[in-house]
């Protein structure tokens, strides 16, 4: 019974201590060539791109090198919110002491009716303890932090990543370049395109995220850091709903209030009708992302950003 009771007090300790740990440290241990420790490793940037997987997929990051002499990087989580986004923000300016010459924060409409929550568990683990406590802040103001949520965002969430970090390391260190994708994307072809489902009519706007956009441009401007607002093409059909529409004449509204500049997907001659640019209505194919990105530096240019 004694060497029982001490096993599970043994085990309970080491389970403690690791929690502990991951809540702490994992921001502080080396991931390569994606999130926030990674970009901050990089030292001075002229671009960096912060944003969800949208931007992962849609950016040739060797195009943005060799457009500014290697200082490119991309910051992006699956299913990135605005009010994560901007405790990123807040990560980068604390914790590092390089310079940036420009920031550039995705655009997406359908953003601001994502219920903030917990998207990705990399967002969590690329956070200090400060930052994390700050995005829990935001769940439970929302009413999005009961028990279950607690236990997934202190306990579980990235001790995966933790237990597996030599085996996934070397996987993700290869699978990606400066927060970029670098596997040969295909397109899913016109009929997969053309056909597949999906229904936003529901969705609703969350106060929450277009307060945290407007959070995002109040601290660019206070903190004098040079920023802009970039919207990738989507695949026409979901740029085309009605819906998509309405949030984003909600957010060109939002923009010109605060008259910040912008990148819009209409601003730059790419072709979103073309299924050979597309894997789905919003990630691009490889042929596309490099498309779009020699385009946006082009644009970018004459408009003396870079």
């Amino acid at each position: 019974m004694k060497k029982t009771v001490i096993s599970l007090l043994t085990a309970l300790i080491v389970i403690t201590a690791a929690v502990a740990f991951k809540n702490v440290y994992s921001c502080e241990i080396p991931i390569g060539n994606r999130g926030i420790r990674a970009a901050i490793k990089e030292g001075d940037l002229d671009l960096l791109f912060i944003g969800s997987s949208t931007f992962r997929s849609n950016l040739n990051i060797h195009t943005l090198d060799e457009a500014v002499n290697d200082r490119a990087f991309i910051i992006s989580y699956g299913g990135n919110q605005y009010a994560a986004t901007s405790i990123q923000y807040d990560e980068i300016k604390k914790r590092s002491k390089a310079g940036y010459g420009l920031m550039v924060f995705e655009l997406d409409p359908l953003m601001l009716t994502e219920e903030v929550k917990l998207s990705d568990s990399r967002v969590i683990w690329d956070l200090s303890f400060d930052g994390k406590r700050a995005l829990w802040g935001k769940l439970k103001n929302e009413g999005n932090a009961g028990l279950p949520v607690m236990y997934e965002y202190f306990v579980t969430s990235g001790m995966d990543d933790l237990i597996t970090y030599p085996v996934t390391e070397r996987f993700y260190s290869t699978r990606y370049y400066k927060g970029a994708k670098t596997d040969d994307t295909k397109s899913s072809g016109k009929e997969f395109l053309e056909n597949e489902q999906f229904d936003i009519s529901d969705s609703v706007l969350i106060d929450a995220q277009a307060d945290a956009v407007r959070e995002v441009i109040e601290k660019c401007k206070r903190d004098s850091q040079p920023f802009i607002f970039l919207e990738s093409p989507h695949y026409y059909r979901l740029e085309d709903d009605p819906v998509y529409v309405e949030y984003h004449k909600y957010f060109v509204d939002l923009m010109n209030e605060y008259d910040v500049e912008c990148v819009y997907a209409h601003d730059i001659d790419f072709d979103n009708h073309e299924p050979d640019f597309y894997e789905d209505m919003s990630h691009m194919s490889s042929k596309g992302r490099t498309v779009y990105t020699e385009k946006l530096v082009d644009l970018l240019r004459s408009r003396g950003l870079l």
